[in-house]
């Protein structure tokens, strides 16, 4: 039985995943674990999206449990500094990007010593200072 909210439930999960995020259909079901039949089903408001499935398009898209149930903004949960550093590292680390500068980088500065973390803090001081000099 389809409680009264579940069409704008349905409406804001097509959305999300067509207009914002902009994945097809039968990826976003994969990713979510379900059939492209059972998550068409969703969107087209003849299924209620279970809580699991709730949970894991709040958790797989950083995405406000009340934005998706109420429809209370804002679509997205603000990312942590360590969140957004792990979504880079993700990237960097992609097959994909095997042997891109950014891997060597990051693969230098893995083993960069304390002492060498301290020299490149200073330049990084120095590049500052100099950048809002020119401001």
């Amino acid at each position: 039985m389809k409680s009264s909210r579940t069409p704008e439930i349905n409406e804001r999960i097509r959305y999300l995943r067509k207009d914002v995020l902009k994945t097809k259909q039968g990826d976003y079901a994969k990713d979510l674990g379900i059939s492209q039949g059972g998550y068409a089903d969703i969107e087209l408001g003849r299924a209620t999206p279970s809580a699991r499935i709730i949970r894991d398009i709040c958790l797989r898209d950083n995405v406000s449990k009340e934005w998706l149930l109420e429809g209370k903004e804002p679509i997205f949960l603000p990312i942590s500094r360590t969140q957004e550093i792990a979504g880079f590292m993700g990237e960097v680390i992609n097959a994909e990007n095997v042997g891109s500068f950014k891997q060597q980088l990051i693969h230098v500065l893995a083993q960069l010593n304390e002492d060498q973390w301290q020299v490149l803090a200073d330049v990084y001081q120095l590049l500052l200072k100099e950048q809002n000099e020119k401001k």
